[in-house]
C-alpha cells in the first residue's frame, strides 16, 4: 500500500496557495470558479468551473 504524501499552505485566504507534495510544490492563484496555477517544474495552467459541472482546463506551454 502506497503512501502519498499532499499538503496545502493558504498564504491569502481565498487567493493565493502553496501545494506541496512529494514532486515539488506548485502556486494556485484564484478561488473555486477559476485560478491559475504554476509548478516547480515550470508548468503553467488555468482552470475555470462552468454551470452543469463542467470543468474547463489549459495547460500552457511556454516555447523556449
Amino acid at each position: 500500500m502506497p503512501f502519498h504524501f499532499h499538503k496545502r499552505i493558504t498564504l491569502v485566504p481565498k487567493l493565493l496557495h502553496l501545494n506541496v507534495g512529494p514532486h515539488g510544490w506548485s502556486l494556485t492563484l484564484g478561488g473555486r470558479r477559476a485560478h491559475l496555477t504554476r509548478d516547480s517544474h515550470g508548468r503553467h495552467g488555468m482552470a475555470v468551473r462552468l454551470p452543469g459541472g463542467f470543468v474547463w482546463r489549459r495547460r500552457v506551454r511556454r516555447r523556449r
